[in-house]
């Protein structure tokens, strides 16, 4: 249970920090010059149960840069849409994240281009056999910017229990900024 209000807790504030930026969010896709970036790799599902299908799924997602910037600090805070899925045998699993996440430089002069970031949202599970059930999770992110567009990111999931399923993974990624 203390798991779960921590989890609770973290959504709470992302969706705190998602109403303060929506207005700015909405004024962005007016704005040809949107800050987007997609992403591509590799999950790895934690759970066995979620590994019916196999241990290593393939990860994609994209991220949009809330105009604004953070409400808390010098961070950037992201809206992303990510999708994890593996189908062996006719059968297929799949995860889906939206999520907003706060995201800061490790070194603030730049000169280490390594970031942070700490996000909550709805996730979308779809095990084998199993109807999809929405529940709520939280993500640790460890990225690295390799130039100014290209960069890679490890990511940490960690889910609500929904009819024994979790959807708690890993997931390396490499990235594009548009």
């Amino acid at each position: 249970m203390k798991g779960l209000s921590r989890l609770v807790a973290l959504c709470t504030l992302a969706l705190t920090f998602g109403i303060f930026a929506a207005q700015q969010a909405q004024a962005q896709f007016d704005n040809p010059s949107t800050d987007l970036s997609l992403r591509l790799g590799a999950n790895v599902v934690n759970r066995a149960n979620m590994r019916a299908v196999g241990d290593v799924w393939l990860a994609v997602g994209a991220d949009v840069k809330l105009r604004g910037g953070s409400p808390i600090g010098e961070g950037e805070m992201l809206l992303g849409v990510d999708y994890y899925t593996r189908s062996s045998s006719g059968q297929s699993s799949s995860i889906t994240a939206i999520t907003l996440t706060q995201v800061f430089s490790v070194d603030p002069s730049e000169k280490f281009k390594g970031y942070i970031g700490v996000g909550a949202g709805v996730y979308v599970l779809k095990p084998v056999g199993v109807s999809a059930k929405s529940v709520f999770g939280g993500k640790l992110v460890l990225g690295y910017d390799i130039n100014e567009k290209v960069f890679i990111e490890l990511n940490y999931h960690l889910t609500e229990k929904q009819q024994d399923f979790r959807g708690d993974s890993t997931t390396i990624l490499i990235g594009y900024r548009l």
